[in-house]
Protein backbone atom coordinates (compact mmCIF):
# COMPACT_ATOMS: atom_id res chain seq x y z
CA UNK A 1 0.00 0.00 0.00
CA UNK A 2 1.28 3.44 -1.05
CA UNK A 3 2.22 5.90 1.24
CA UNK A 4 1.63 9.72 0.29
CA UNK A 5 2.10 12.39 1.56
CA UNK A 6 -0.50 14.84 0.96
CA UNK A 7 -3.01 12.30 -1.38
CA UNK A 8 -2.29 10.92 -4.99
CA UNK A 9 -3.33 13.81 -6.81
CA UNK A 10 -1.85 16.77 -4.46
CA UNK A 11 1.43 14.87 -4.13
CA UNK A 12 2.67 15.35 -7.95
CA UNK A 13 1.45 18.84 -7.76
CA UNK A 14 2.96 19.96 -4.41
CA UNK A 15 6.06 18.36 -6.15
CA UNK A 16 5.81 21.10 -8.79
CA UNK A 17 5.15 23.77 -6.99
CA UNK A 18 8.61 23.10 -4.79
CA UNK A 19 10.40 22.16 -8.05
CA UNK A 20 8.91 25.48 -10.13
CA UNK A 21 9.54 27.98 -7.01
CA UNK A 22 13.12 26.59 -6.18
CA UNK A 23 14.12 27.10 -10.47
CA UNK A 24 12.51 30.58 -10.19
CA UNK A 25 14.03 31.51 -6.80
CA UNK A 26 17.36 30.24 -8.31
CA UNK A 27 17.02 32.52 -11.59
CA UNK A 28 16.16 35.41 -9.67
CA UNK A 29 19.23 35.17 -7.36
CA UNK A 30 21.67 34.24 -10.57
CA UNK A 31 20.24 37.78 -12.39
CA UNK A 32 20.56 39.39 -9.09
CA UNK A 33 24.32 38.27 -8.76
CA UNK A 34 25.09 38.88 -12.79
CA UNK A 35 23.32 42.16 -12.50
CA UNK A 36 23.99 43.89 -9.39
CA UNK A 37 23.55 47.26 -10.14
CA UNK A 38 19.82 46.81 -11.13
CA UNK A 39 19.09 44.42 -8.96
CA UNK A 40 15.75 46.34 -7.78
CA UNK A 41 14.33 46.10 -11.26
CA UNK A 42 14.55 42.57 -12.11
CA UNK A 43 11.21 41.35 -11.83
CA UNK A 44 8.68 37.93 -12.52
CA UNK A 45 8.65 38.96 -15.98
CA UNK A 46 12.84 38.53 -16.46
CA UNK A 47 13.05 35.75 -14.46
CA UNK A 48 9.96 33.63 -16.41
CA UNK A 49 11.61 34.54 -19.07
CA UNK A 50 15.21 33.79 -18.69
CA UNK A 51 13.26 30.25 -17.13
CA UNK A 52 11.42 30.02 -20.60
CA UNK A 53 14.90 30.36 -22.50
CA UNK A 54 16.62 27.54 -20.33
CA UNK A 55 13.47 25.16 -20.46
CA UNK A 56 13.75 25.81 -24.80
CA UNK A 57 16.89 24.76 -24.68
CA UNK A 58 17.21 21.82 -22.54
CA UNK A 59 13.66 20.97 -24.95
CA UNK A 60 15.57 21.11 -27.96
CA UNK A 61 18.63 19.06 -26.39
CA UNK A 62 21.11 22.18 -26.30
CA UNK A 63 21.07 22.66 -22.61
CA UNK A 64 24.68 21.62 -21.35
CA UNK A 65 23.69 23.29 -17.57
CA UNK A 66 25.17 26.20 -17.81
CA UNK A 67 23.80 29.57 -17.62
CA UNK A 68 23.33 31.80 -20.67
CA UNK A 69 26.97 32.86 -21.79
CA UNK A 70 28.35 29.94 -20.80
CA UNK A 71 29.37 27.34 -23.30
CA UNK A 72 28.28 27.71 -26.81
CA UNK A 73 25.81 24.37 -27.15
CA UNK A 74 27.23 25.15 -30.99
CA UNK A 75 30.72 24.62 -29.59
CA UNK A 76 30.40 21.25 -27.88
CA UNK A 77 31.65 18.19 -29.54
CA UNK A 78 28.72 15.33 -30.46
CA UNK A 79 28.42 12.76 -28.15
CA UNK A 80 29.50 9.31 -29.52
Amino acid sequence: MPVYLISKAADPLFALAIGSSAALLRIKREEKEKNPDSAAEIGYGTVLGTGGERLKRWWNGEFDGSVPGGADAANIAPKQ
